[in-house]
């Protein structure tokens, strides 16, 4: 399965993960961050500026974390860059945060895709671990007081239009 759509507060994985608790108490089910507080990074842009995510308060945020040997990712982040064409005027933010251990690689490809939308890099990986990333790409969708409405995982298509419905609805909030 590609796409994990967190409703209610649960996943099917998050439930077998539940289930595995009791056979190996080891093992922790990660919680949904969908209906928490998006968590505030600082994180170096490819033009050398520092940009946080708390700066974009009052704007609908789409964060999606990618990596260069991800296929997903380099199927996702031309139509992402479409989207950011599209809604940016009308108060939405894109930020791609890559997740590649090799920093200057991702900066080559990443310039490469020619994306009109802030790439920043998560070089500790302490983002990806504060938004429990465990796949790639995965988009997360912010609404504008700062609060996480809609996560992805994975990317196939359709999954754009799935976007356009959440950031309509959020940009009509």
């Amino acid at each position: 399965m590609s796409k994990v759509h967190y409703v209610c507060g649960f996943t099917l994985s998050a439930l077998l993960a539940g289930a595995a608790l009791s056979a190996n108490p080891a093992l922790s089910a990660k919680p949904t961050l969908v209906g928490k507080p998006a968590p505030d990074f600082v994180l170096k842009s490819m033009d050398g500026r520092n940009l946080r995510l708390s700066e974009y308060r009052g704007q609908v945020v789409l964060v999606n974390f990618w990596a260069r040997w991800a296929d997903d990712s380099r199927q996702e982040l031309p139509a992402l860059d479409r989207i950011n064409t599209t809604y940016n005027r009308a108060g939405l933010v894109v930020l791609g945060v890559s997740v590649d251990e090799d920093v200057r690689r991702a900066r080559e490809f990443a310039a490469g895709m020619k994306l009109g939308f802030p790439i920043l890099f998560d070089t500790t990986s302490g983002t990806g671990r504060d938004y429990s990333i465990d796949k790639m790409p995965m988009t997360i969708l912010v609404d504008r007081s700062g609060v996480v409405r809609y996560v992805n995982a994975g990317f196939k298509r359709g999954d754009d239009r799935d976007y356009l419905d959440q950031i309509r609805e959020l940009l009509r909030e």
